[in-house]
Order: structure tokens, then C-alpha cells, then sequence
């Protein structure tokens, strides 16, 4: 499980369509969407990298900031689960985004736990209340005048 961390991590931050990465047991079978520049990080103060598409089977009842533009996104099959790695952008604040999380995650079939919060930042891990081996975690923070939303999530493929 730690190795698929590591391999969504990579991917995130590497931002390649590459079908092969290091690391990878031969069983996975990667999608990444990332920015046409190639990088998850914003371009300059206040300006939003470009949209990407959703990765494929992405549970649908998930929250999405209303205000954010996904901006990377990976999913990955490998060792009976599914894991997804994502970054939304928004110029909105830390605090509406993590006012907009607490809530949403802790209706319907999910809870939160926030972790760490601070001035312009904050974790939290999420699960689903009906399954707990869907779990991830969220992180938001600022930088440069564009807030990103970090989701990793990963559940039983099947």
C-alpha cells in the first residue's frame, strides 16, 4: 500500500501520460491527466493552471469544491484496489474550502477528521461510513494566491 502512495505521488508531481512508471509492480495500470505544462503548480500569482479530465471511475459521490478547476488527476488498478490522486485549484480562501469540506464530507456516506489545521492550510483524512476500506486524505493549502486541494483516495477495486 505505501508503494502505491509513493507511485500516485510521483505521478501527481511529475504530471506524465507515462504508462511505466518506477516502481510500479507490473500489475498496475496507470491514468494520469495533468496540466499541458506539464507540472500540478500554478503559473504565476492568482492564475489557474488549465483543466484536465476526470480519471476514469473516480466515485461519482465524492465532493468537489464548487470553485475549483481539477488541474491533475491519476488513477491507478494494482493489488485488488483502486487509487486516485487529485489537485483541484481555486482562488477562493483556505477557510471557505475547508468550511465547504467539513460539511460536505460529514453528510451521506462519508466522515472527516481533520488532522492539522493552521493560518492557510489544514488535513484531514476522510473514509466512507458504509465501507472504511475507502479511505484517503485531503489536504488544502495556499500558494501564491491559488488555494489547491490535494485528494488522494483509495478503495477495493471489483
Amino acid at each position: 500500500m505505501a508503494r502505491l502512495w509513493i507511485v500516485l505521488l510521483v505521478a501527481l508531481l511529475v504530471g506524465s501520460g507515462c504508462s511505466h512508471l518506477p516502481g510500479g509492480s507490473a500489475k498496475a495500470s496507470p491514468s494520469v491527466s495533468a496540466s499541458p505544462t506539464g507540472t500540478p503548480l500554478a503559473k504565476a500569482s492568482g492564475q489557474l493552471d488549465a483543466e484536465v479530465p476526470m480519471p476514469p471511475s473516480f466515485p461519482a459521490d465524492v465532493p468537489i469544491y464548487t470553485h475549483a478547476r481539477l488541474t491533475a488527476g491519476a488513477s491507478f488498478t494494482s493489488t485488488g484496489q483502486m487509487a486516485w490522486g487529485m489537485e483541484w485549484e481555486t482562488l477562493d480562501s483556505v477557510d471557505k474550502v475547508q468550511a465547504f469540506y467539513t460539511t460536505k464530507f460529514a453528510q451521506g456516506d462519508w466522515t472527516i477528521k481533520v488532522s492539522a489545521s493552521s493560518n492557510g492550510a489544514f488535513a484531514a483524512t476522510v473514509s466512507r461510513k458504509s465501507n472504511s476500506h475507502v479511505e484517503g486524505s485531503l489536504a488544502v493549502v495556499s500558494d501564491n494566491g491559488v488555494t489547491k486541494i490535494l485528494l488522494s483516495l483509495v478503495s477495493p477495486s471489483g
